[in-house]
């Protein structure tokens, strides 16, 4: 009897801990959230670089790391709360450190970027079958290409001039593989590990459908 008992316990022990674990789990895969107050439930998100929220890619053999002067995000929360964000950002006028705007050129080739939430947030890189980044560099061209998914993103809500909630995406730092193409990159290997790291500032409106300009400005949040 006293061990059936014993054995007993140690089974209901053992369901208490894999439901606790569940429960951990479950909590950590929806830890967090972002809001939007916009009245229909659909947001479109309007981001931008500035002299204090910048972002900088950095990778072996370039020398300097890889800036834009012009730099435009675009898009959307699907729902007044959301467990994901996704961001598709274009790139101006970039260069190396140092260099004159426009010797490098950045074209995502429809890839987007989707943030999760939480004090330790994801951010994942999705693309077009077969497609990738393509960073074009007078000494080589560099590709990004999914699956990349890497952990370090974190969130600011803030309130702008208007008086509305924003959010700022800050990476600090994340790394991910980069591949060389062609020219005297090459040299030093084809296969290296960049760093993105730096923030942006993003706004939301209201989103009226496909083909509709944006509506008002609406508050946006983020709760870790």
């Amino acid at each position: 009897m006293s061990l059936k008992l014993k054995v007993l316990g140690l089974g209901l022990l053992a369901v208490v801990a894999m439901s606790a674990v569940a429960v951990m789990n479950a909590s950590a895969r929806t830890s967090g959230h972002f809001t939007s107050d916009s009245p229909n439930g659909n947001t479109t998100l309007v981001g931008s670089e500035t002299v204090t929220h910048s972002t900088e890619l950095t990778s072996h053999g370039i020398e300097g790391g890889i800036v834009c002067d012009e730099v435009a995000y675009h898009g959307t929360i699907a729902g007044n709360t959301s467990t994901h964000i996704t961001i598709i950002p274009t790139y101006n006028k970039c260069h190396t450190t140092g260099e004159t705007p426009g010797t490098v050129t950045v074209t995502m080739n429809g890839c987007s970027y989707t943030f999760t939430p939480g004090s330790n947030g994801t951010v994942h890189l999705d693309c077009p079958v077969g497609k990738a980044i393509e960073i074009h560099h007078h000494n080589c061209t560099i590709t990004i290409a999914p699956p990349i998914t890497v952990q370090g993103a974190t969130y600011e809500t803030d309130v702008d001039a208007n008086g509305k909630h924003t959010i700022t995406l800050k990476l600090h730092p994340v790394q991910f593989n980069t591949q060389y193409h062609g020219g005297i990159c090459i040299f030093t290997g084809t296969n290296h590990t960049g760093t993105l790291s730096g923030s942006a500032t993003v706004r939301g409106f209201e989103d009226k459908g496909v083909g509709q300009p944006a509506g008002p400005q609406v508050n946006i949040t983020h709760t870790p």
